[in-house]
């Protein structure tokens, strides 16, 4: 039987118990998501890619992205963080479940047009680059809609701080302020849209 964690909008096909997947915990956010995967060490994180790929990078253990929109953006960002599954939203409830099975098992799955975009996405230069992972934390918080004083308040840094990064980040990026380099994380798929 394969574990797994379902975060965000999924298919319905994982919901039936006769699959030989059993969903251990659900979740509406990538914060409850991350905890789940803490709490309950699934196979598999099966995630709606509109809670981030930074909540992919995060959960330690394989993950298994839905979408309904798979631009290029979005899946270069999700590989990047470490996916190793990414199928459209309205994927056959079959080829969801030998998804789960397979990632669960190590393999790479991506459904039909994704595959041969890859080899093209790997071969781009990275998005962000000059950023370490405490700013591309910052920046993808920032994204998310998460105000400064929040994400003070999870870093356990200051606001000011906060602001400070975001400004250096802005700086590093070559954008004109803070909603522009918000803007650029989002395309390069560092945060939702």
């Amino acid at each position: 039987m394969t574990t797994v964690v379902l975060a965000g909008a999924h298919p319905p096909a994982l919901r039936v118990a006769t699959t030989g997947v059993t969903v251990v915990a659900t979740a509406e956010t990538g914060a409850a998501a991350l905890d789940a995967v803490r709490r309950h060490r699934p196979d598999v994180l099966v995630l709606d890619l509109a809670l981030g790929v930074d909540v992919a990078a995060g959960a330690g253990v394989p993950v298994l992205v839905f979408t309904a929109s798979a631009d290029d953006a979005a899946l270069a960002g999700a590989l990047r963080a470490g996916v190793r599954g990414f199928l459209p939203a309205d994927a056959d409830p079959a080829d969801v479940v030998r998804a789960v099975h397979n990632v669960a098992a190590g393999a790479a799955v991506f459904g039909d047009g994704i595959a041969d975009r890859i080899p093209r996405l790997l071969l781009s230069p990275a998005p962000l680059p000059d950023l370490g992972p405490r700013d591309r934390e910052i920046l993808a918080l920032a994204a998310g809609g998460v105000t400064d004083t929040a994400i003070a308040r999870r870093l356990g840094i200051a606001p000011k701080t906060v602001r400070n990064r975001v400004s250096v980040i802005s700086l590093k990026l070559g954008t004109r302020g803070r909603a522009e380099a918000i803007t650029l994380a989002r395309t390069a798929g560092l945060a939702p849209a």
